[in-house]
């Protein structure tokens, strides 16, 4: 889930959970609070997440790779590409293996999405490709 169009920062994450039948959890990017950043907010809506962790982003304490891509516009040099999606995740695999007998064909449909701000890490797993879509900066 990389947006090929992001070569900019995030300030920070928001997001909402809404627990019902079709559940869906929204989360709102926001790139427009970086001064020289991107002027709208990227919004992913996640149909029926499986599994969701947040922390700030100085704590590290959820494995990630060390190796994450980084953005390419020298203002932003060593910064985390902001919307990732992790291969080989172990989160995932201890959570697949819970959920799907191992002949299931579902077993391999679940994704780690990775969503990295200057404050904020949020990981998210998920079977489906979320909705993206750019919207007018505004407080969540």
């Amino acid at each position: 889930m990389v947006q090929p169009e992001i070569d900019f920062g995030c300030a920070d994450i928001s997001y909402r959970w809404a627990s019902e039948k079709g559940a869906t959890l929204v989360i709102l990017m926001h790139f427009s609070r970086i001064v020289d950043g991107w002027d709208k907010d990227l919004e992913l809506v996640f149909s029926n997440p499986l599994a969701l962790m947040w922390e700030s982003e100085s704590f590290g304490l959820i494995d990630t790779p060390s190796d994450c891509p980084e953005l390419d516009r020298p203002q932003f040099h060593g910064w985390t590409f902001p919307t990732l999606r992790i291969e080989d995740s172990a989160w995932v695999a201890r959570y697949a293996a819970n959920m799907f007998s191992a002949d299931d064909p579902k077993l391999g449909s679940v994704k780690h999405y990775y969503l990295v701000s200057l404050n904020d890490q949020l990981h998210v797993l998920g079977q489906d490709v979320p909705q993206s879509e750019w919207v007018e900066p505004h407080d969540a």
